[in-house]
Order: C-alpha cells, then sequence, then structure tokens
C-alpha cells in the first residue's frame, strides 16, 4: 500500500464523517442549538482521532510493505525448489533408463515376475 492511499483514505474518512454530520444536521429533528453541540463534539472528536487514525495508516502501510516482500522472497524460493525437484525427478529418471540399458534387462523383469517397471 502507498502512503497517498493511506492519506487519501484518512482524508476521505474524515470529510465522510464531516458531509455525515452535515447531513444530520439538515434532516435532525432536534434544536439548533443541540445539533451544533452535537456536530462540535463529532468534530472535536474526529480532530483527536486524526492523528492516530493516520499513524496507523503509516504503520500498515509498512507492515504491508515487509510483508509483501517477504511473500515474494518466500515465493522465490518455491520457485527454485520447484525447478531443482524437477530437475532432479529428471536426473533420477535419466539415470534409471541408462541403468536399465546397459544392464540389458530393457523391459524383461529380473526378478521372475511377469510385469514390467
Amino acid at each position: 500500500m502507498e502512503k497517498s492511499f493511506v492519506t487519501t483514505a484518512a482524508i476521505g474518512a474524515a470529510a465522510g464523517a464531516l458531509i455525515g454530520a452535515g447531513a444530520a444536521v439538515l434532516v435532525a429533528t432536534q434544536k439548533g442549538e443541540q445539533i451544533r453541540h452535537t456536530v462540535l463534539d463529532a468534530a472535536e472528536a474526529l480532530r483527536e482521532v486524526g492523528p492516530q487514525v493516520n499513524e496507523q495508516g503509516h504503520a500498515l502501510a509498512e507492515k504491508s510493505q515487509e510483508v509483501t516482500g517477504v511473500v515474494k522472497e518466500t515465493l522465490g524460493a518455491v520457485k527454485e525448489l520447484k525447478e531443482d525437484t524437477v530437475s532432479a525427478a529428471r536426473d533420477v529418471k535419466s539415470n534409471v533408463q541408462d541403468s536399465m540399458r546397459t544392464s540389458g534387462t530393457g523391459d524383461k523383469p529380473t526378478d521372475g515376475s511377469a510385469g514390467s517397471m
């Protein structure tokens, strides 16, 4: 997550709160003085909580970048392990085929059974 996204989200949340408070003023059935106190209380709460939200947003963005880095490293290691496993399986298959060719057994079983390898 980019810092600009977190900042935009925090600004959006603040704007949404203010718009919501304004809409509440327009449709409320309370007296004007009560509405003003409600809006002022909401604005004050937003001022108090805003810096904490911003700080937590930045911390979340940093953690997100850390997690992304770990996931990318893990994915790279898994891909490398897959490639090594496929290569080792090919080597084993080739060695078994070479061994069968050089021993002269081909598809004939050496243990007296009627099956094939």
